[in-house]
């Protein structure tokens, strides 16, 4: 046989062959298409009526919130606890909006658990850093080492704060910029907490000159406290020499103001006392040696 018609009798074998094969797979494909499609339309209303729930679900949710919000603000409530409540019933009724939007697609209530429990499993192994900033403001606000309106310093930052959500505390600074800090570092770490107390103490350092009148110098700032407002005169204040410095007699001033009123008090103490000082001729040295040549 010519080689010819082996490889036209082969080719004649195999195309009846082939074409069985694509028809086969064709109706294959056609079939599982077909199956998706009656899936889909059986499911259509379910769909609908699962997308109508959500809207109104989030609509419901953002109405309770706003008026969860109104109610807390005019409540005796803190403003720290208010304000983690609000963050965390905004997810508990987001969670609580998809259970029903699942179960409105007839996903069985065992295997909602079932994957609510997976996944909550592997957020929480994927994301233990988050799980403890939400403990962290759960400490936060129970011990209450800060809250809303606050003025703290935290590792070198100082600022009010704004807000304590579920993972972390916003402090405005005092030129405006914003600190976010997760609720965990907050938690363990050492908070200087200046608005706790409404009273706060000023503490000035003047230096005047080892050849000015000491005892002028602390009648001088003496008479500026006892006539200032800001100066709490309930509580007594000090002037006393507190150290002998290298290049002048230091004066310690130590008087309490509200928190409020700290920094206003600070700059019109430096203010007053320098004016004072000049008009009295005690002098503000500049930093000196004195230096001794001897020659040989």
């Amino acid at each position: 046989m010519e080689t010819t018609d082996i490889i036209t009798e082969t080719i004649t074998e195999t195309v009846p062959e082939l074409g069985e094969v694509i028809t086969g797979e064709a109706e294959h494909v056609g079939s599982v298409f077909n199956g998706m499609w009656e899936y889909v339309r059986g499911i259509l209303p379910s769909l609908g009526s699962a997308a109508l729930v959500f809207v109104i679900g989030i609509l419901l949710s953002k109405f309770f919130l706003k008026f969860l919000g109104r109610t807390l603000s005019r409540s005796k409530l803190d403003k720290t606890a208010a304000g983690f409540l609000h963050s965390l019933i905004r997810v508990v009724l987001y969670i609580l909006v998809t259970v029903i939007v699942l179960s409105v697609l007839n996903v069985p209530m065992t295997s909602i658990i079932t994957v609510i429990g997976t996944v909550g499993l592997t957020v929480g192994l994927a994301l233990q850093d988050s799980l403890s900033n939400v403990a962290g403001g759960f400490l936060i606000l129970f011990s209450k080492p800060l809250k809303v309106g606050d003025f703290v310093e935290y590792a070198g930052i100082t600022g009010t704060v704004e807000t304590i959500g579920i993972l972390q505390t916003k402090l405005k600074k005092a030129d405006g910029t914003a600190v976010y800090i997760p609720n965990n570092q907050i938690s363990n770490a050492v908070i200087q907490n200046y608005s706790e107390d409404p009273k706060r103490r000023l503490d000035i350092n003047f230096g005047i000159g080892y050849d000015s009148d000491t005892e002028l110098a602390k009648k001088l700032i003496s008479d500026i406290l006892e006539k200032h407002q800001l100066v709490n005169h309930e509580l007594a204040y000090t002037v006393r020499v507190g150290e002998l410095a290298d290049s002048a007699v230091m004066i310690y001033v130590r008087v309490w103001t509200t928190h409020a009123e700290y920094w206003n008090l600070y700059y019109d103490l430096h203010e007053q006392v320098k004016k004072s000082f000049d008009e009295n001729q005690i002098s503000i040295p500049y930093p000196q040696r004195d230096i001794h040549i001897i020659n040989s």
